[in-house]
């Protein structure tokens, strides 16, 4: 999306310096327009004491301002015209309805005679002190999308209302963070960029941005100091880059590459409904990564042909008990048919670690979670939540075609014992009377080095593989990629990781078993050419990224891809590994490399290849 109100900006002083600030982009284009700075002021919580007998009035008082929040956003999902934005407005009703947030609340004001604003306050904050402490950046946003409901309800207690946010057309929104009732609103305006302080990829306040092609660009640390409602502002979502109060010349530049993105972007979307055919006639079958409900729009959007991995781990969010077969059923049934006549491959939940639940008793806080009771290990401890599972699915594999994924397989043990829960599964069924589909494909993901080691021998029994290069990459290279300390060390091509995955799509080819890729390195423009030449045929991804990978394997021919593969892995060296893949793709897809679908790569302006 490229978006801009050049006369707007074109009447910034000369003379005046120009800032620039990097963050992440995080919804891609180029949006050239007039600063519009939100200040949402943080409520303060008051800490008052109440009677005893108070108590049933002051939760009465509680009850009455959760259901004022609920009726505000309902009215807000109503002016809503995109079924994606009323879906994460849905999602944000469901938190306040959560019996853990009303009854740990209800509880603090009766035991502790405390007033409901605090009461609320303290209950809130602990929740997001946990989501904060979570690895996974999905669960981390959790934490603002609490925070701002705690705000509308704490609003709602003192009979005031949050309104609604009224930028100006042409305007980018310059905030420390947005809710997603905030972000959803801007359908009905003319908003030509966002920036924030604060947010990520995942946040919903990001997915909304990518579903409306609003540029976007988050996690610019004070910004809110430099910048003021009027200034001419840029935003680059294809770098991350924010530029304020630009000169002359400067916005001339900002204008050519907006009409070169415009460009671009026209050519590669006008190949989103074609499919990823070489000009050998090798078919690369491109589908989506989904986590939440409204990325399913995207995916179709986008020229998804299916859902190579859906993320099922967050059905199990906000939630005192466990979804039952009939929430898996009924959710796994809609996706189906939303999606037909494509795949959706559902991933087992991966609960644990970075993805922490309430759900399970964990005995003791574990050292290092990454390698305890996480995943696959978590689902065959706790049987009954698996099967519930296991069950839904098999049932909604009836209403179109439906794959299941089950993750972190380190061997044979645990995959015999993991395909005895699916049999368990659909013998419960058969006693049941229940109707469900008896051959459904059952997969793995290869995320562990022993697992791709033993690939040849998984094969044999299995549907399909995935490789999860994410993890992959972490546990052979012993790093943990959010460490900062040696977060320079995840490098997707060292020839470790470029080893196992050509073993695994050899054990794929060898036992007519699909492998496919769903790991960030399937969204990475750089690395097209190297997966398809190391065998794989199957790529998984964010839906925004779908168009420029496609649009490369459309202008490519399986002969050179293999070259450059088998050139790369006759490396000794990740640095060389790294300098002959840019140089190759600069050469020939330098534009790509650019405009990756709003992602940030090693061709960003500050950052060259190690």
């Amino acid at each position: 999306m490229v978006s801009g109100n050049s006369e707007a900006v074109g009447a910034a002083a000369d003379g005046v310096a120009a800032l620039e600030r990097s963050g992440i982009a995080v919804s891609p284009g180029v949006g050239i327009g007039v600063a519009f700075v939100v200040d949402r002021q943080h409520l303060h919580v008051r800490k008052t004491h109440i009677v005893r007998a108070d108590a049933e009035t002051e939760v009465h008082r509680f009850r009455a301002a959760i259901t004022k929040a609920i009726e505000q956003l309902e009215h807000i999902k109503k002016r809503i015209p995109h079924g994606e934005h009323r879906q994460i407005i849905k999602a944000q009703q469901l938190m306040l309805r959560d019996r853990d947030l009303s009854t740990g609340v209800e509880k603090l004001i009766r035991e502790e005679l405390i007033g409901a604003e605090w009461a609320l306050g303290r209950v809130t904050e602990v929740i997001c002190e946990t989501l904060r402490k979570a690895d996974h950046e999905y669960f981390r946003e959790r934490s603002s999308d609490i925070a701002f409901l705690t705000q509308r309800v704490t609003a709602a207690l003192r009979g005031e209302a949050v309104g609604p946010i009224t930028p100006p057309a042409g305007a980018v929104v310059v905030a420390h963070e947005l809710s997603p009732a905030d972000t959803a609103e801007f359908a009905r305006c003319d908003v030509v960029g966002i920036v924030t302080e604060t947010g990520g990829q995942t946040s919903h306040a990001a997915i909304v941005a990518r579903s409306m092609e609003i540029p976007a660009v988050s996690g610019i640390e004070g910004v809110l100091d430099v910048v003021e409602t009027g200034d001419p502002i840029i935003v680059d979502a294809i770098s991350g880059v924010v530029v304020v109060r630009p000169g002359p010349s400067a916005l001339a530049q900002w204008n050519e590459t907006r009409d070169r993105y415009d460009q671009f972007e026209d050519r590669v979307q006008r190949e989103h409904g074609l499919p990823a055919i070489a000009q050998d006639g090798t078919h690369i079958t491109l589908r989506a990564n989904v986590s939440i409900d409204e990325e399913i729009g995207s995916a179709r959007f986008h020229g998804a042909e299916g859902v190579g991995l859906y993320r099922t781990e967050f059905l199990f969010m906000n939630r005192e008990i466990p979804p039952s077969e009939e929430d898996h059923y009924r959710y796994a049934k809609d996706v189906v048919r939303r999606l037909k006549p494509y795949p959706v491959v559902f991933r087992t939940f991966d609960l644990g670690s970075d993805k922490p639940t309430k759900l399970v008793d964990f005995a003791a806080r574990e050292a290092n979670p990454a390698l305890g009771l996480r995943s696959l290990r978590l689902a065959l401890r706790e049987r009954e939540m698996f099967l519930a599972q296991l069950r839904g699915l098999l049932r909604a594999a009836v209403h179109g075609p439906l794959k299941i994924m089950l993750p972190l397989i380190s061997g044979m043990s645990e995959l015999r014992q993991a395909l005895a829960a699916v049999a368990e599964a659909q013998e419960q069924l058969e006693i049941a009377g229940m109707a469900y589909a008896q051959d459904v494909p059952v997969g793995i993901m290869i995320e562990m080095p022993s697992a791709a080691l033993m690939a040849d021998v998984l094969a044999k029994h299995v549907d399909f593989m995935s490789i999860g290069t994410n993890d992959l990459i972490q546990y052979t290279l012993a790093i943990d990629r959010h460490n900062e300390h040696v977060a320079y060390l995840y490098r997707p091509l060292h020839p470790a990781i470029l080893r196992l995955i050509k073993m695994v799509t050899a054990a794929g080819r060898e036992h007519g078993v699909p492998v496919s890729l769903c790991g960030e390195m399937a969204a990475d423009p750089r690395y097209t050419w190297v997966l398809v030449g190391l065998g794989v045929r199957e790529l998984s991804m964010h839906p925004s990224a779908i168009p420029v990978i496609k649009n490369i394997i459309r202008a490519s021919g399986l002969e050179e891809m293999t070259e450059l593969a088998e050139r790369v892995l006759a490396v000794e060296d990740v640095g060389d590994a790294e300098q002959a893949v840019i140089a190759t793709m600069r050469a020939r897809f330098g534009e790509h490399l650019q405009h990756g679908g709003g992602q940030r790569f090693a061709v960003e302006r500050s950052e060259e290849v190690p």
